[in-house]
């Protein structure tokens, strides 16, 4: 098993490096066992957003990187739980992470300010 960075992803689905991302592409292709970190997750969704992806088309991102045979999700059930929370949400992917991270190890409430997120079961809205 490899683990990578978020700047393969990146490359991969940007597409926007003549060398790095046909390089990405191909290794993601290659690779038989993928491990992708939580923190990779996280950044990558945020990485696009900045980029100008819609909330949609993240989901959809996201949703096909879950779905390839060779990719393992670290913290796979709480990912996933996020990904539906965001699709049918109003709050970013990162939160919706913490929320179910949180609820996962236990947590009785995920304190935030966002108010977004404070409507969601299990978060409490600080204040």
């Amino acid at each position: 098993m490899i683990a990578i960075d978020t700047n393969i992803l990146v490359r991969a689905l940007l597409n926007d490096d003549p060398i790095q991302s046909p390089l990405a592409r191909k290794t993601m292709e290659r690779a038989r066992s993928i491990l992708v970190p939580v923190t990779v997750i996280v950044e990558l969704a945020w990485v696009l957003k900045s980029a100008g992806w819609t909330r949609s088309r993240i989901y959809a991102a996201l949703v096909e990187l879950e779905g390839q045979a060779s990719v393992h999700l670290d913290r796979a059930p709480e990912v996933h739980q996020a990904l539906e929370d965001f699709r049918a949400g109003k709050a970013d992917f990162a939160d919706y992470l913490a929320l179910n991270l949180a609820k996962s190890l236990g947590a009785r409430a995920l304190l935030t300010f966002d108010q977004k997120l404070a409507r969601s079961p299990g978060a409490e809205r600080l204040g």
